[in-house]
């Protein structure tokens, strides 16, 4: 489902914030200079919340939400307490801070850009609280409301609608009447459940009919794009699938965008992806340890466990993952999320999971090889 937040700017006053304005232009413009940008704003953030916002600011408009969410959540909390406030409570009274206001957008952005919606509109609804004066500013805010709460509301529907495709296509599917069209709608549906839920078991079905569809001459270049897409996003259960899919996609259309996107990047775009991956699993990890048993927590450990299967060179994630789960008793699938991981853990991983009753398959396959 689209993102609504897609069409708002950032950051959310160039008035306010001019130079973290300046800074996203210039990125947009010089985009292999992103990296360069990322480590020379990261040494400026202690000299002030203005700093902190454009270094912000700057990982949203070069794909890091993860990070941004995290730095801008400390702006806002700076400002807060500037103001007399705290970061759960409300401001005094009468408080007019169009700094705070436009802070709290721009982390709104970050949040729903990170998947956090109903938080996103939490913060919307605190930026309002800073606003003791009409102007163009606090307008904007109410319309983003308004796009957020429709988003909200249609992701309910689009929930229930795929179900009902995804049924009425397996049941096609049963009676062996399914068209290829039908059967590449049937994959769509369930991709879009994955999206929506993250959701192992519906990527992994998505998977079962895209793979015999990309024998298809008609659609099975979209079928395998799909596939090759999916992968990059919620990984496979076989990596030989995987691979595999790879190769067939490549020689039906070696120029696909899809297989462009999975290509071996820069050295800068790749210390971006580990930056924000490192940063990505850090943060669901602590939300969920937040939540709990209750929602979001659910979600936020299947969002681990997505992470860790799409991402086995990056062992942090299955460990991430593992740790969510064990701290709510989920032994399993700990040590289901702790398998996905493609290694090497560092010693001081083995040992704490180790000394809580997990195994970690991969590492101790690596040391019996090299020893």
């Amino acid at each position: 489902m689209q993102d609504p937040s897609a069409a708002w700017h950032v950051p959310f006053s160039a008035r306010l914030f001019p130079d973290s304005a300046a800074l996203t232009q210039w990125v947009a413009r010089n985009e292999h200079e992103a990296w360069r940008a990322v480590t020379t704003t990261r040494q400026l953030v202690d000299r002030g919340v203005k700093h902190r916002h454009a270094h912000g600011v700057l990982l949203l408009s070069v794909g890091m939400p993860f990070s941004a969410w995290m730095v801008l959540r400390e702006a806002e909390y700076e400002a807060t307490q500037a103001q007399g406030g705290d970061r759960e409570g409300p401001l005094p009274p009468g408080s007019d801070d169009p700094v705070l206001r436009a802070l709290r957008a721009d982390l709104s952005t970050a949040s729903v850009r990170c998947g956090f919606w109903d938080l996103g509109m939490n913060q919307l609804m605190k930026a309002t609280q800073c606003t003791a004066r009409p102007d163009e500013e606090p307008l904007e805010l109410y319309r983003r409301g308004e796009m957020l709460y429709g988003a909200l509301s249609r992701r309910k529907q689009e929930r229930s609608l795929q179900r009902l495709r995804v049924a009425y296509f397996e049941e096609l599917a049963g009676r062996g009447e399914a068209t290829p069209v039908q059967r590449l709608e049937h994959a769509k549906s369930l991709l879009a459940l994955g999206a929506l839920d993250h959701s192992i078991a519906d990527y992994d079905a998505a998977e079962d009919v895209l793979v015999p569809l990309g024998e298809d001459k008609e659609h099975g270049k979209v079928a395998l794009e799909l596939l090759v897409g999916m992968h990059l996003q919620a990984g496979a259960r076989d990596r030989e699938q995987q691979a595999r899919a790879r190769r067939r996609l490549h020689r039906v259309s070696a120029d696909s965008a899809v297989l462009r996107e999975g290509a071996a990047a820069d050295e800068g775009s790749r210390q971006i992806r580990d930056l924000e991956l490192q940063h990505t699993a850090g943060i669901l990890s602590f939300l969920s340890e937040h939540a709990g048993d209750a929602e979001p927590g659910p979600e936020l450990r299947r969002r681990l466990l997505l992470l860790a299967r799409a991402h086995p060179d990056q062992p942090h994630c299955a460990v991430n993952a593992a740790l969510a789960y064990l701290e709510r008793g989920l032994r399993s699938e700990a040590q289901a999320a702790l398998d996905l991981a493609d290694g090497p853990l560092s010693d001081a991983d083995c040992g704490d999971l180790a000394a809580l009753g997990l195994t970690i398959a991969h590492t101790a396959r690596m040391r019996k090889a090299a020893g």
